[in-house]
């Protein structure tokens, strides 16, 4: 019966996801991903059941269903929009700051892992334009700031150092996807260009979601 209801609140939650990802960004859609709502929504509720089942009954279920919800969200905009919102990502940060005292992890590992996970990507950030100039490529910036403060989310619901996993593993399937698109451009115009900007969220999404549920 718990499951059924757990389901359900997935359904719900997914067609919220669906419709805020529609509502809150301010510009159009760069990509679309296409049957989107059933995927959201039938995603969404499928990961809750997941959850239910990983975690049975306890603190850490509830957290880890808002913390999914988040980076459902997160990922859905960034693709489509390549936009980490202020108004999702800022107060995810600070419900997981506030909520780290109850989790395993406890608060000092959780803020230890946000510190970090924000410092690690916040130097590519930083340092990444300066060594494409210096280079003369045209390559283009891998992360915005608001992969960063993704960075920095990720960071605090994954802990140390699990968090350092889990940009390591966004890092490489953002790679993957990259060659990816750079192999697609080429089949259709045997052209290569590496100014094409790709969203990293998703991938910090993705590899945050495992590393906080499996912490492999």
């Amino acid at each position: 019966m718990e499951i059924v209801l757990l389901i359900g609140l997935g359904l719900l939650v997914g067609a919220g996801i669906h419709r805020l990802a529609d509502a809150l960004p301010t510009r159009a859609p760069v990509w679309r991903i296409p049957n989107r709502a059933p995927l959201v929504i039938l995603g969404t509720a499928a990961l809750f059941a997941f959850l239910w089942v990983y975690y049975s009954a306890t603190v850490q279920l509830a957290l880890a269903l808002i913390y999914t919800a988040v980076l459902v969200l997160v990922l859905v905009i960034d693709y489509e929009h390549r936009l980490i919102l202020n108004v999702v990502i800022l107060p995810a940060i600070v419900f997981a700051l506030i909520a780290s005292p109850f989790t395993k992890l406890g608060w000092m590992l959780s803020l230890l892992g946000g510190v970090v996970a924000f410092a690690f990507v916040f130097a590519i950030y930083i340092a990444a334009p300066v060594f494409s100039r210096w280079r003369g490529h045209t390559l283009a910036v891998p992360f915005g700031f608001g992969d960063v403060k993704l960075a920095a989310f990720v960071g605090i619901i994954t802990g140390f150092p699990m968090c350092v996993y889990a940009m390591v593993v966004a890092i490489l399937l953002g790679g993957f996807a990259a060659i990816g698109v750079l192999l697609y451009q080429f089949a259709r115009t045997r052209r290569v260009n590496t100014g094409v900007p790709i969203a990293y969220g998703p991938y910090f999404c993705i590899a945050g979601w495992l590393l906080m549920v499996f912490r492999i």
